[in-house]
């Protein structure tokens, strides 16, 4: 990056600007998008900016995933998901405060009703319903612009399988919603390998594409511009004893964490190069606590976030004594984790 301004005067200048404004400069240059990652930045930023920052945690009891709550950052603002239907189960989250979410229709039980909001701003619009009756499997939002504000919303459901000289593959319906024309649009159907199924953790949105892990360790990559899928292989090759592993973002990369049986309590964090290379991030190593914990997300490059039952906690990275930052008591055990950032500017959802 080249500029005559100090990093530092360059932290002081963003930690002031709009959370759209930061938005528009991780599109502008590598060195500016792994400051905005930076965890004295967020912390700087945080201090200055009324935002939230932090996870939307969704919880399954008796079999209903609508037991939600917030789980702040440290010096986060707190966000409050009062107004949303007791029923609602959220699906997908933005880096720009926008959350999909669904109900079931009070008219037939079998259906779904599906609506767009900000959260802090308490906004909330209903979408069009997509075709068919099908099982939802992912969700995924990517935000295309920010003025005015595009997004596409990606859904997953459930289609047939196909059985072809006593191989399984499994075909998933896909349809793209997009803001600008308000509608549902039905892509190609994905099939995957043998015996192969979308993993369950979330989706990972970087520049425009999703990653979603799939279960033999390969990643499936939609770019939500040119809506084209294809898959590409992770550094982890797929062993039938199921390691622990985690799609995550590290540094405004593609990161993929792994859990190698000996490792001694280590996470391994692999980062995504050029030419779907990965490269070992040598000098990072996400240290667990008791063999509960699981790594859930890297909240930004020097903190991660493991789950132990039914407690969040927060870890400083490269700190060798007093790491935990912060430990969130939760309701319930949790069953899906949303990243979740924005502040309080109300916002053209259509």
């Amino acid at each position: 990056m080249d500029s005559e301004l100090s990093s530092e005067m360059i932290m002081e200048i963003m930690s002031r600007a709009s959370l759209k404004t930061l938005g528009i400069m991780r599109c502008t240059s590598k060195e500016l998008n792994a400051l905005t990652y930076d965890s004295y930045l967020l912390d700087l930023y945080k201090k200055r900016n009324k935002i939230v920052s932090g996870f939307l945690i969704q919880n399954m009891r008796r079999g209903w995933m609508n037991i939600k709550q917030f789980a702040p950052s440290p010096e986060s603002n707190t966000l409050d998901l009062g107004f949303l239907p007791y029923n609602a189960q959220i699906l997908a989250t933005s880096e720009q405060g926008i959350m999909v979410f669904k109900i079931q229709d009070p008219k037939n039980c079998r259906r779904y009703l599906y609506h767009v909001c900000k959260p802090t701003t308490k906004q909330v619009l209903a979408l069009p319903r997509p075709k068919g009756n099908h099982t939802d499997q992912k969700f995924a939002i990517v935000v295309m612009g920010l003025k005015p504000l595009h997004y596409k919303i990606i859904r997953f459901s459930e289609c047939r399988a196909l059985r072809r000289w006593r191989k399984f593959h499994m075909v998933y319906r896909c349809e793209i919603f997009d803001s600008m024309t308000w509608k549902w649009r039905s892509l190609k159907h994905v099939a995957l390998g043998d015996c192969v199924f979308l993993a369950n953790p979330q989706p990972v949105t970087k520049s425009g594409s999703i990653y979603m892990l799939l279960t033999n360790n390969n990643i499936l990559k939609f770019d939500a511009d040119s809506e084209i899928w294809e898959v590409f292989s992770s550094p982890i090759p797929y062993d039938e004893s199921r390691i622990p592993t985690e799609l995550v973002k590290y540094g405004g990369k593609l990161g993929l964490a792994c859990k190698p049986s000996n490792a001694n309590g280590y996470w391994d964090i692999w980062v995504s190069k050029k030419d779907k290379l990965w490269e070992k991030e040598a000098d990072v190593a996400v240290e667990s606590n008791s063999e509960r914990e699981r790594l859930k997300a890297l909240y930004d490059s020097h903190t991660s976030v493991m789950v132990d039952c039914e407690t969040l906690l927060f870890y400083r990275l490269k700190q060798q004594d007093n790491n935990m930052i912060s430990k969130i008591v939760l309701n319930d055990i949790p069953y899906q984790i949303f990243s979740f950032r924005s502040d309080f500017e109300p916002s053209d959802l259509k």
